[in-house]
């Protein structure tokens, strides 16, 4: 067992050897919903189920679709593939045999290598080989070990991909190209302030009813942002038909379904809110349309209302969850104006 201050420096030699100057790099490639996991046959099912246990998130569609794909590759393409934007190496299998095994003892220093192998089997850095890349490294003498590190492990690790995607994503949705004017518009007619994408336009203003309906196409997006006098925020069961009732009322030909419906406690920025989430589908079932939604109900004390921030997506046959991940930051960039 190390003792404390030599403990203490290898952590600090870990973190030093993650920290390498990002002068001179190209930015990572790759999609934001895939993280290329590196590693020997051998090793693979262990490593999934890992990676599984520690990336939980599920977007219903109403087909389960997860938040990151896991893309395994033979360490022999290393080369190839460590500049990609998010990167795991792994090894499990203590053999010389094993090319993983040998690509981990390659990567760390001997320092290194043996901590992870008899503490802490993580290591997780950025900027690697390239800028705006998430690299990590598992390293466990078993599959025991490492999953023993699952509850330890996830909800830092979780948080560093979720803050990568944001980053690597808010550039591309919030860049030099927002439509400010309509912004702006917003702003000065309702009080309240919305980053919107290039491309997004008003569908539907209804000042008198307060409701105003943003949307996009290619692929179909749609956010309703609407707001009433008064905390109206009682029990699970009100906020729940509330909810449920809100599209029928302010879409017109929309309506929620009930697999997978979820109602929680959550937050919307620093406001405590109610979270829902789940499907929906035109009620006109000629020309049907559907896919997932989620919607945020929170009080604001000061302005005395509740506003309620609904998005949905309609994109069928393709990968939707990198689509609803980027309507989370549009609607999370709502701010109510403060005098």
């Amino acid at each position: 067992m190390y003792s404390f201050p030599l403990k203490r420096l290898l952590l600090c030699i870990i973190i030093l050897f993650f920290n390498i100057s990002c002068d001179n790099k190209r930015e990572a490639l790759g999609a934001d919903n895939e993280i290329r996991v590196i590693c020997s046959e051998v090793d693979r099912e262990a490593i999934q189920k890992y990676l599984s246990a520690i990336f939980t998130d599920t977007l219903y569609t109403p087909e389960p679709e997860p938040y990151y794909h896991l893309k395994f590759s033979d360490p022999s393409t290393y080369l190839d593939l460590r500049s990609q934007s998010q990167v795991v190496v792994a090894a499990l299998t203590r053999d010389v045999g094993n090319p993983g095994y040998q690509l981990v003892k390659r990567i760390l220093s001997p320092e290194q290598f043996s901590f992870t192998e008899d503490q802490d089997p993580i290591i997780l850095g950025k900027d690697i080989y390239a800028k705006k890349q998430l690299f990590m490294i598992i390293n466990a003498n078993s599959a025991d070990q490492l999953m023993s590190t699952v509850n330890e492990k996830q909800a830092n690790v979780r948080k560093h991909f979720h803050e990568q995607f944001i980053e690597r994503q808010g550039r591309y949705i919030f860049g030099a190209d927002r439509n400010k004017d309509l912004e702006d518009s917003l702003s000065m007619e309702f009080g309240w302030t919305l980053k919107i994408p290039w491309g997004w336009e008003i569908i539907k203003k209804r000042p008198d009813s307060n409701f105003i309906w943003l949307g996009k196409e290619m692929p179909f997006q749609w956010i309703g942002i609407g707001w009433t006098k008064g905390d109206i925020l009682e029990d699970d069961l009100s906020v729940g038909e509330y909810i449920w009732n809100w599209p029928i009322k302010n879409y017109g030909n929309i309506q929620i379904n009930d697999y997978k419906f979820k109602l929680d406690k959550s937050f919307h920025n620093n406001y405590p809110a109610w979270r829902a989430e789940g499907i929906w589908e035109t009620v006109d079932i000629k020309e049907a349309k559907g896919g997932p939604f989620r919607s945020y109900l929170f009080y604001d004390p000061k302005e005395n209302k509740t506003y309620h921030l609904n998005y949905l997506i309609h994109h069928p046959g393709n990968d939707k969850s990198i689509f609803m991940r980027q309507l989370d930051m549009v609607v999370k960039s709502f701010r109510i104006h403060t005098i």
